[in-house]
């Protein structure tokens, strides 16, 4: 991810930081949802 942003021109450490966080709420919602969907 840092150099990806890094290559747009932007300050990696500034930047990965809230699009990680984004990143990972998303995966906890679609495992949280695939999770429940197999219990029921």
């Amino acid at each position: 991810m840092p150099w990806i942003l890094s290559s747009m021109g932007k300050d990696p450490a500034f930047e990965s930081g809230p699009i990680s966080t984004v990143i990972q709420d998303l995966l906890s919602i679609a495992i949280y949802l695939s999770l429940a969907t197999l219990i029921v």
